[in-house]
């Protein structure tokens, strides 16, 4: 299984002039008919976090200190995680035209999903710490070093759940549908507007079962607590990242050989 995994990736490397260019028309071609274009992908996000803040202040009353950060700050990975796991469930058969044309490496559909979503969240992130920086709120620097490793890990999770549902996708079109309606379940049990540590019983149970709870706690650690976070957060990250993409690659490379016929 190694070996088919490192020929994927050295196959990968030589069509990498598409991967970019996939990047490229992803970024751009979901707006590219609106005024407004590339900039959908932090406003959308943006009008949830407004909202969120509007309604949750006035219900809370502002129990939660400096709450548009701990919203940005959930809002984005969030939104990365979301839009992977329903339109990129779809990535594969949305470019069926392009699959029946020619070959190339099927993993680069997944690639430039990813890539293209994650350069989004990156850039929307950088803009949330400079504001942070801006109104004076500070950011610990002993806490901010894991940033990257998280940041890893959670393109490794969204990777491999990404290659295993779209892969899947492909023979069952229901698949797609039914994230999409899941994806609101996860807004609401994911600690986005809300603390983890005020939930108990039942919903603390529901909210710890999600596996994007210990990546948006850790993103809430690093930036909004200025900590490091725990060890058991952040090896259930890596092994939530490990055994998705090792699932993901698994079943990908094992259907994408009838992807072809099926589309």
């Amino acid at each position: 299984m190694s070996s088919t995994i490192i020929e994927s990736m050295k196959e990968v490397y030589e069509y990498r002039r598409l991967l970019y260019s996939m990047v490229v028309r992803n970024l751009k071609g979901e707006y590219k008919s609106s005024y407004l274009g590339f900039a959908w992908h932090f406003i959308t996000p943006a009008i949830m976090v407004i909202l969120f803040y509007v309604v949750f202040t006035a219900l809370r009353g502002g129990v939660i200190e400096n709450y548009w950060v701990y919203l940005c700050i959930g809002m984005f990975p969030f939104t990365f995680f979301q839009t992977n796991l329903g339109g990129g469930s779809n990535c594969v058969v949305s470019n069926a035209g392009t699959i029946k044309k020619m070959y190339f490496p099927r993993e680069i559909i997944v690639l430039s999903r990813i890539i293209s979503t994650f350069i989004t969240f990156l850039l929307a992130y950088v803009a949330v710490i400079a504001l942070m920086l801006l109104s004076g709120i500070t950011i610990g620097l002993g806490a901010v070093i894991f940033l990257p490793a998280v940041m890893v890990l959670s393109i490794i999770f969204a990777t491999g759940y990404v290659l295993l549902l779209s892969s899947i996708t492909v023979f069952v079109r229901d698949v797609h549908h039914f994230l999409e309606a899941i994806s609101r379940i996860f807004l609401w049990t994911t600690p986005i507007f809300y603390l983890a540590s005020e939930v108990s019983g039942i919903l603390e149970t529901i909210i710890w079962s999600n596996p994007l709870t210990y990546f948006i706690e850790s993103y809430h650690d690093i930036l909004y607590l200025g900590v490091a976070p725990s060890m058991f957060q952040l090896g259930v990250c890596l092994i939530l990242a490990v055994v998705t993409l090792v699932a993901g690659a698994v079943v990908f490379n094992r259907l994408k050989g009838k992807f072809a016929e099926v589309l």
